[in-house]
């Protein structure tokens, strides 16, 4: 498999340290098959976080996959979980904020916003809504925090920034 004039390895072979750095080391994902084994690596549980981590991070460059309705639906599932570690579901809303999104991860987004998620988590949320305003919904949400101890001031400044 030649992508990039990179060979890039079979990432199932592959384990520890080798997954790693080739995860690191993509610059591209617009090969299905590749994306494929990478979204496979991010929603492994028995997987080490930080390789998940990475693999969350690579499909943040999947925007024009045919596979993005499929990262996006992983995503949620995630996210919602409650066993999920707290930095996989923060680097996978990260990855969100990156990606072409439709209302249902601005809904997420809000979800996790109203839990009781970790901060660092809740600000990737936030995050998504603001590089998201476009999309149907993240308006409305951004107004909704005004209040928020958290994000009150920052959506105030997002929203008269526009």
């Amino acid at each position: 498999m030649n992508h990039n004039n990179n060979e890039q390895p079979d990432l199932s072979a592959i384990s520890g340290e080798e997954k790693l750095q080739a995860l690191r080391d993509l610059i591209d994902l617009t090969d299905n098959h590749l994306t494929q084994q990478v979204l496979t690596i991010g929603m492994e549980p028995h997987e080490e976080d930080l390789i998940r981590i990475e693999a969350w991070r690579a499909l943040g460059m999947a925007g024009s996959s045919a596979l993005l309705g499929e990262i996006l639906h992983a995503a949620a599932r995630l996210v919602r979980d409650p066993e999920e570690d707290e930095d996989v579901q923060n680097y996978v809303l990260q990855t969100l904020a990156l990606l072409p999104i439709t209302e249902a991860e601005i809904k997420l987004a809000q979800e996790v916003l109203e839990g009781e998620a970790y901060i660092l988590v809740k600000a990737a949320a936030f995050a998504i809504l603001v590089a998201h305003q476009h999309v149907s919904g993240a308006k409305s949400a951004l107004e909704s925090l005004q209040s928020d101890p958290d994000f009150g001031a920052s959506a105030k400044r997002v929203l008269h920034l526009n």
